[in-house]
Parts: structure tokens; C-alpha cells; sequence
């Protein structure tokens, strides 16, 4: 028998002591995966998913990724995201939303830099990061007593463990190609619930339509007219699942006078009706 001593003194991961919050954990089955989760970001949170079957596409702020089974996603604090599984591979995942982590060298809710992937490769620990998010969930689903308590203690093991991970640095290009895309991407983001047209964007950003239509899809995946689409639908989203507004009214919020034609941009997207979005994601809540 070995007999191991841990440390008497420890400096704590978290900055001045505080306590991540766990906000919410689902447990997604493919039913949920199989629909895209188009682009949205969170602006009071970090979003943690873990893929425990199946395999997918996700755009991550400024990068895509092919993710397999076993992966972490961080989706920090702000950063855009586009989640789209492969339907064939019955995707399942564990998805949890929390609040006030702070790590000293980085900023609020967030959980790696922006130099490094936002992709984690678990291996060998995929099945001690899968057991803590089985007990936190059933701690939650159950509603088991002191579950919040056990779940504050869960939370700082998980994020602990997930932090022990090695991760992977990406140095981004600086092409002329790469800033380029960059900033139609920037301007895009900030200009999306407005009526953009690539010929209005070629005009705005001194481009030709073609050129900025081929650097830009080189870089996302996706030319500048359906990113938009995703933007505005990822919104819709959103608003679907956490508002009470009327289909017409998140419509016009997304920049689609025409409920008909946002319906139907919508359904070809996500592959469902707005309302029916809405009734899937109120049943998988009860």
C-alpha cells in the first residue's frame, strides 16, 4: 500500500475565493441535438457542453471545429457560437450554464483564453468529467436535498478538472485574408438586425462582392447573407426559448417584417416551425 499526503496549504483557482453558481444543467438527447442552435452568445454567463455521444460542427468565435465524442466546449462569456450536430450520429450531450467565475488571469466568465481552443480533448479523463455532470444532474432533476450545495462543490471539482486539461494554443493567422474576414465578420455582428445585402456590404467596406463573398466563406464556412440568416435566427431563438413574445413580434425584433417569410426562413433552418421550437423546448423543460 502506497499511503499519499495532500498539501497542507493550497492557493485557491478562483480569484479572492469566489464561488462559481451553476444556473442550469441539461442533459440534451438527440432529439434536441439533431435541430442547429444557430449563432447567439451569452452575455451573463459561461456555457460548458460535453459530448457524450455523437459528433458535430461548431463555429466558436473565430474558428470551426469538427467535435467528437468526449469533448468540452467553452463557450466563454460573449463569445459567439453556431452548434449544428450530424444527425446520423444521434449527438447527446450535457450542457450547463454558470455564473461568477472568475480565474485571475482572465477576464469575468471565462474559462480559457482567446489564444487557445475552445475545444478540449478530455481522453482518458472523459469518464470522471461525465460522472461529475451524472451526479450534478441527478442532484438537480431530483431535487434532492442540499442539492445546490452539492452541486457548488461538483462545480468547482468539474471546472478544477477541466482546467487540468492540457490545452491547445491556435495562433490565428494574420493574413491580409484573415483580418478582412474578421472585419466584415465585426461589422456583420454589430450591424445584423439591420437590412444587409452583399452588395451594400461590398459598398461599405470598399470590397468586391465577389472577393468579400469568397474570403468571408473560406473563413466561417458560410457566405456573408447566411451568416446573417443565422445571426437573426440564432436570436429568434433565444427570444423563443426564454421570452413569452408572439412569433410575429420576435420576427419584427429580428428584422423580418414578414412573419410568413421569417417562418419560413426559420423552418428551413432549424427544421421546424417557430412554434413548434417553442413547444419542444416548454415540454423538455416540465
Amino acid at each position: 500500500m502506497t499511503q499519499y499526503f495532500v498539501k497542507k496549504d493550497f492557493n485557491p483557482i478562483f480569484e479572492n475565493g469566489s464561488i462559481p453558481k451553476l444556473l442550469y444543467i441539461c442533459n440534451v438527447d438527440p432529439t434536441h441535438t439533431s435541430l442547429p442552435r444557430t449563432m447567439h452568445m451569452h452575455n451573463d454567463l459561461l456555457e460548458i457542453i460535453f459530448i457524450k455521444e455523437g459528433n458535430g460542427s461548431h463555429l466558436i468565435g473565430e474558428r470551426q471545429y469538427k467535435t467528437l465524442k468526449g469533448d468540452i466546449l467553452i463557450y466563454n462569456e460573449g463569445v459567439l457560437h453556431d452548434e449544428y450536430g450530424n444527425p446520423d450520429t444521434n449527438m447527446s450531450v450535457f450542457c450547463l450554464g454558470i455564473t461568477n467565475v472568475k480565474l485571475p488571469w482572465l477576464p469575468k466568465n471565462h474559462l480559457v483564453s482567446k489564444e487557445s481552443s475552445y475545444v478540449l480533448r478530455s481522453g482518458k479523463d472523459a469518464s470522471k468529467i461525465e460522472s461529475l455532470l451524472e451526479m450534478m444532474y441527478s442532484q438537480v432533476s431530483e431535487e434532492k436535498a442540499g442539492a445546490e450545495e452539492m452541486c457548488s462543490y461538483l462545480l468547482r471539482a468539474l471546472l478544477t478538472h477541466i482546467l487540468q486539461i492540457p490545452q491547445e494554443n491556435h495562433v490565428l493567422s494574420k493574413s491580409e485574408e484573415s483580418v478582412l474576414s474578421n472585419n466584415i465578420k465585426a461589422y456583420i455582428d454589430e450591424h445584423y438586425l439591420e437590412e444587409i445585402s452583399l452588395n451594400s456590404l461590398s459598398e461599405t467596406l470598399h470590397i468586391s462582392p465577389y472577393y468579400l463573398a469568397h474570403v468571408f466563406k473560406e473563413s466561417t464556412g458560410f457566405s456573408p447573407i447566411q451568416y446573417i440568416i443565422r445571426r437573426r435566427i440564432g436570436e429568434a431563438q433565444s427570444l423563443l426559448i426564454n421570452t413569452n413574445e408572439s412569433v410575429t413580434n420576435i420576427a419584427g425584433i429580428v428584422g423580418y417584417d414578414n412573419t410568413s417569410y421569417f417562418t419560413t426562413l426559420f423552418s428551413k433552418t432549424v427544421g421546424m416551425s417557430p412554434k413548434k421550437y417553442r413547444q419542444l423546448w416548454i415540454k423538455s423543460k416540465k
